[in-house]
């Protein structure tokens, strides 16, 4: 165990005892941006902070008084959590089952194998993995889920997305930095989990900016998703400083963290992203009611300053950015003659074969290496893993929220646009069938904006939403 999962245990130490787990908010999405690090000593199966973190979070919140019956009535409500809870316990049988069932009748390339050709499927530690990962996501979602309903912790919840955004800035500016130092040895004691890519460079020489993650790719698609959650929640920001200083300020430099990772799945990531912003921009000016009206239209002047100012420089100097075109050029359109794209999609495609010779039942949580995430749910859950879990998602995308606050319903439709760019990216680079964390806890957030008519306001001041009020009923 190195000395930086050392103080991740101390950090995490005084949310165990603290009486409102509000400490264990901020510190779980501000461990989000260390996911080269695995807390637990030896080379056994790693755990990275935020998964340490999210365990206590989760237990810490289902063990208060009360809570535990409101979950078990929100895990087997097929209009709350029910779809995703049916999903957790098919793809923790298709886990024991499907690699026993169909041992040696299929070839898969193996999670944590490093033999790049199919193997025979079997049983392997990664089953027993997966399936906690996947329980701990689900976990996640159960406890936002819970909580969500809460004025005073949906409040808490932005102000914790902005943290995790800044702190994933400043693990980039310290790779980067260090790296340019020749002091990049000293990042090695945060860098003890999973198979590590974090010298690698593109066409140039240039280094490419990893953070602390395991690769380019990972910190870019972090990057990305933190980008995606705070430009499309600002408007419910409530303190004037944070939504127009700060959060604009961790944006740009998020932004910057995507590019400088030259990750193909990050550049494409933001295109989805432009995309998105663009109809989430035109569902705003539509709205009468929505939040911020009056950011609507400086957003607007300010993309088409942007744009009239990069076709100026185009104009006026049209070989500035020949190497900024041509790194694009290798890293996204001429990605499919790279070694990674043929390997990548050698893993995705054995995947899939693997799904049709098991007739659609799948290989089993955890058995399957992809370089897709819907590809992976495929292949190791099957159709009835696929039907279960869609069902969830796009009945997430398709409820309303009914709150009479316009900031809340603001609340629920920039988490829907906010997952779309996460989703596009973990298409690209989703080699796991984890859902994730991070977007778990938008599932749950989401779930409690959709499924109850008595939000509280995301604006109360009441005695309801008060600190003392959060600790009785998180």
């Amino acid at each position: 165990m190195t000395w930086p999962a050392v103080v991740v245990w101390i950090l995490i130490l005084p949310g165990i005892f603290l009486s409102s787990p509000l400490y264990l908010l901020y510190l779980f999405f501000s461990l989000g941006a260390f996911g080269s690090l695995s807390v637990l000593p030896g080379d056994s199966v790693p755990l990275v902070p935020q998964a340490c973190c999210g365990v206590f979070l989760v237990s810490k919140n289902l063990l208060s008084k009360g809570q535990l019956s409101r979950a078990i009535d929100a895990a087997i409500d097929p209009g709350r959590l029910g779809l995703l809870f049916a999903f957790l316990f098919y793809a923790l049988f298709s886990a024991y089952v499907m690699p026993r069932l169909f041992a040696h009748m299929v070839e898969i390339i193996t999670m944590n194998s490093e033999v790049p050709w199919a193997t025979p499927l079997e049983p392997t530690m990664s089953n027993i993995a997966q399936s906690c990962y996947m329980t701990l996501s689900v976990g996640v979602a159960l406890v936002f889920a819970l909580s969500g309903e809460n004025a005073y912790f949906r409040r808490h919840y932005l102000q914790a997305l902005l943290i995790g955004g800044l702190v994933l800035i400043a693990t980039g500016i310290a790779d980067l930095m260090l790296s340019a130092a020749g002091l990049g040895s000293l990042l090695e004691p945060f860098r003890n989990a999973y198979r590590l890519l974090v010298d690698s460079e593109v066409a140039g020489g240039t280094k490419r900016v990893v953070g602390l993650m395991p690769e380019a790719s990972a910190f870019g698609s972090a990057c990305l998703g933190a980008v995606a959650n705070l430009v499309f929640l600002r408007p419910c920001f409530e303190s004037a400083r944070l939504r127009n200083y700060i959060v604009p300020f961790t944006i740009l430099g998020l932004l910057a963290m995507v590019a400088l990772s030259t990750s193909s799945a990050g550049y494409v990531g933001l295109a989805v992203f432009a995309v998105v912003y663009a109809a989430n921009w035109l569902r705003r000016a539509m709205s009468p009611d929505a939040p911020q009206r009056e950011a609507i239209k400086s957003e607007a002047i300010f993309a088409l300053s942007a744009t009239l100012v990069f076709l100026a420089v185009l104009a006026l100097t049209p070989h500035a950015l020949d190497y900024v075109f041509d790194l694009i050029d290798g890293m996204v359109f001429h990605k499919t003659e790279s070694d990674s794209y043929a390997e990548r999609t050698m893993w995705t495609r054995v995947a899939v074969d693997a799904f049709f010779t098991t007739n659609g039942f799948g290989v089993g949580l955890g058995s399957a290496r992809t370089s897709n995430w819907f590809a992976n749910i495929l292949s190791s859950t099957g159709i009835i893993g696929v039907a279960l879990l869609g069902s969830f998602i796009l009945r997430l995308f398709f409820r309303r929220c009914r709150a009479a606050d316009p900031r809340t319903r603001e609340l629920a439709s920039g988490l829907k646009f906010g997952m779309l760019p996460r989703l596009a990216t973990m298409a690209l680079v989703g080699t796991t069938p984890d859902i994730g964390v991070d977007l778990a806890s938008s599932m749950g957030m989401l779930t409690s904006l959709t499924s109850t008519n008595a939000l509280e306001s995301l604006g109360s001041r009441t005695r309801a939403t008060s600190p003392a009020r959060v600790r009785s009923r998180l």
